[in-house]
């Protein structure tokens, strides 16, 4: 028996549909809450344990990039590990995190530098030093 709003005349009707309204609305709600619980735990276990097995595998290379003349620092050098860039800081240091243990090819190019292509087997963390001769 669904009756528009604006037909109801009487306050049973009026209240016997707020009635309804409010309880429906509250077992909508209930049930939501309690499933969304649910499905939260689960994937914060699920993630958690995820998280660990990857942290125990991923390893930091660092390294700073200078003049092999001079031996000042270069800013701004691009150092390419499997397909990514990453980009020397004003001292011309780099860190490189998330690596996993393999061996990678890296290059390191500069504009007026010549670019240096190197093998790295990456075992643990590592720091590298790498020299660019200018042009």
């Amino acid at each position: 028996m669904f009756l528009p709003l604006w037909r109801l005349n009487n306050k049973k009707d009026i209240l016997m549909r707020s009635v309804l309204v409010f309880a429906t609305s509250l077992l909508l709600s209930v049930t939501a809450f309690a499933n969304a619980g649910n499905n939260h735990g689960e994937e914060t276990t699920e993630t958690k344990s995820v998280a660990l097995v990857e942290n125990v595998e991923a390893l930091q290379l660092t390294g700073s990039v200078v003049d092999e003349k001079n031996n000042e620092t270069l800013a701004g050098a691009a150092i390419v590990v499997d397909g990514k860039k990453y980009y020397s800081d004003l001292d011309g240091k780099f860190t490189i995190t998330g690596v996993k243990p393999g061996k990678y090819a890296l290059q390191v190019e500069l504009i007026s530098y010549e670019p240096v292509s190197m093998e790295v087997d990456l075992a643990g963390n590592q720091n590298l030093h790498i020299s660019l001769l200018q042009k």
